[in-house]
C-alpha cells in the first residue's frame, strides 16, 4: 500500500487517518499541525498527502501550496463544505473530500489517485548555472558547496525558482513566503532578498540569479 502524510488536529479525523487507514494496509505518518507535517516532508518520502483544511497553525491550502514547492505527490484536501472547494486556490489539491468521511471512501480516493499519478522522478535536483536546488532534501549548493540558508531564505529561493523569469511583487512574496497580507511589512522582503543574494551571488551588487525589476519587484533568472 502507500505511505501517507496526514495532518489534522480533529480527533475523529485523526482516528480515520491514523487507525482505520492503517487497518486497510496504508502506513500513516500523522501530524497535528501544518508546520510539523512540512518539517516531515524534508526527512521522509511519501506517496500521498491527506490534509485537513482547518489546521491550528497554517490552513490546509497553505500547507498544500508549500508541499507543491517541494514535491509532486498527490494531495487530498478534507473540507467541511462545498463552499470550501469553491474557494480553493487553483491546482492546490488533486482531490477533495467533505468531512465526515469514512476510511473506505478515503482509501478508494487514495488508490484511484495513485493509479492515475505518474511515478515521480527520484532526482529532484534543478541546475541553474552553478546553483543546484534539491527540492527533495530541501538544500541548495553552489559549485557543490552547500549553502547555509535560513528557512525564510530557502522558501524564497524555492518559490522564485519554480517560475524562472516570473516577476514577483514584494506583496506577492510577502503573501507566498510569509503568509502576510500587510503591505507595510515589505521591507522584510528586501532584507531577506539581500541576505539571500549575499549567499548565492558571486557579486551581490550585480546579481545573476535574483534580479531587481525596478518599479515591480524581483525575478529569478533567466541565468546569464
Amino acid at each position: 500500500m502507500s505511505v501517507i502524510l496526514a495532518a489534522t488536529d480533529q480527533p475523529a479525523l485523526a482516528e480515520t487517518f491514523g487507525v482505520e487507514l492503517e487497518r486497510v494496509g496504508h502506513t500513516v505518518h500523522l501530524f497535528a499541525s501544518g508546520r510539523n507535517s512540512l518539517d516531515a516532508l524534508g526527512t521522509d518520502s511519501f506517496d500521498v498527502a491527506v490534509l485537513d483544511l482547518s489546521l491550528p497553525d497554517i490552513d490546509g491550502f497553505e500547507v498544500a501550496r508549500q508541499i507543491r514547492l517541494r514535491s509532486e505527490i498527490p494531495i487530498i484536501m478534507i473540507v467541511e463544505s462545498p463552499e470550501d472547494i469553491d474557494e480553493a486556490p487553483p491546482q492546490v489539491a488533486s482531490d477533495f473530500a467533505i468531512n465526515p468521511l469514512d476510511a473506505r471512501s478515503l482509501d478508494s480516493r487514495i488508490t484511484s489517485l495513485l493509479r492515475s499519478t505518474p511515478t515521480p522522478q527520484t532526482d529532484k535536483r534543478e541546475r541553474h548555472g552553478e546553483l543546484t536546488i534539491d527540492r527533495r532534501s530541501m538544500t541548495a549548493t553552489i559549485r557543490r558547496r552547500r549553502l547555509d540558508l535560513t528557512r525564510t531564505e530557502l522558501r524564497l529561493l524555492l518559490e522564485m525558482s519554480m517560475h524562472p523569469g516570473h516577476v514577483y511583487s514584494r506583496t506577492q512574496l510577502l503573501a507566498k513566503v510569509w503568509g502576510e497580507t500587510n503591505s507595510t511589512k515589505t521591507r522584510a522582503v528586501d532584507a531577506n532578498i539581500q541576505s539571500l543574494r549575499s549567499k548565492i551571488e558571486s557579486d551581490p551588487a550585480n546579481p545573476k540569479y535574483i534580479k531587481t525589476v525596478r518599479g515591480f519587484g524581483y525575478r529569478f533568472g533567466p541565468i546569464d
